[in-house]
């Protein structure tokens, strides 16, 4: 038996041929009112299923849109408290503030659309709903802490991000309780902050943060890049602290940062300067 175009038998095909003439045909001879009566219940009933699942997909896309901007707002007000901690941190310390006081900048919101397949993941692809301004080397992050850094621009709302995973990742951070600062670079499937001295006041549980004074990429310091990462995005927890006895530097190893799954929502952090959707950025 022949198909149609659509994968059809041509006999089912003149199956429904005939029944929709049937259905024609009757509503014709019907009177008026009950003519509209089964036109309105006919109705209901082939497209009553098709916009309850359009509607359902409208309210989903609303939902999302709404979440997003929820979250988006709340993780702003967590890194400003953040950055009003660590002013008052350094205050404590009478040292005086060497560095920036914190986190400053705008985010703007991302979805993770493609995940890089391995064992260690290097690699994923964001996309925005609408033009970000963004550059190489920007900080991606998520409510748990820092992602990466974008590091190829596919388009005004397409980009590559590298993870913190990636061989070649180095970056400067800072000890948040005593205000020292290290280099993060990941090992295998761990992560370790090097160049902190034997001496130094480093403990199980020290949270690390972005230390904003530099960026260290493709093993050597970048000066062109100092200030790419806002200071105060949190990195990881010191889970492990040893000292050497042929070494200089302590082995300080810290929990794995913040990961990221398919359709997450993630954000970059831009400079508080950056216009987006053609005007000057500024905080909700």
């Amino acid at each position: 038996m022949r198909s149609g175009p659509g994968g059809i038998s041509r006999r089912r095909e003149l199956a429904v041929l005939v029944l929709c003439c049937a259905a024609a045909v009757t509503l014709l001879i019907l009177p008026p009112n009950a003519r509209i009566t089964v036109a309105e219940r006919l109705g209901r009933v082939l497209t009553a299923p098709y916009w309850g699942a359009r509607n359902f997909l409208d309210d989903m896309a609303t939902l999302r849109r709404e979440n997003t901007r929820l979250e988006h707002d709340l993780f702003q007000a967590e890194l400003e408290r953040s950055a009003a901690e660590l002013a008052r941190l350094d205050r404590d310390r009478q040292a005086g503030c060497a560095l920036e006081e914190g986190f400053g900048g705008l985010l703007a919101p991302c979805r993770v659309t493609l995940r890089q397949r391995g064992r260690f993941a290097t690699m994923v692809r964001i996309t925005s709903d609408r033009p970000v301004p963004w550059r190489p080397w920007l900080p991606v992050v998520n409510r748990r802490g820092l992602v990466g850094r974008v590091r190829t621009i596919v388009s005004g709302t397409t980009a590559w991000v590298e993870l913190m995973s990636a061989p070649d990742f180095a970056l400067g951070v800072e000890f948040v309780r005593t205000g020292l600062l290290g280099v993060l670079e990941p090992r295998e499937d761990r992560y370790v902050v090097g160049m902190v001295g034997r001496d130094e006041d480093v403990r199980v549980g020290d949270r690390v943060m972005t230390s904003g004074i530099t960026e260290v990429r493709e093993g050597a310091v970048r000066p062109d890049a100092a200030g790419a990462s806002p200071r105060g995005i949190p990195v990881g927890v010191v889970t492990r602290v040893d000292v050497p006895n042929d070494q200089v530097f302590k082995y300080v190893e810290i929990a794995p940062p913040a990961g990221c799954r398919r359709n997450e929502t993630v954000f970059v952090v831009l400079p508080a300067d950056a216009e987006i959707d053609g005007g000057r950025g500024r905080r909700p």
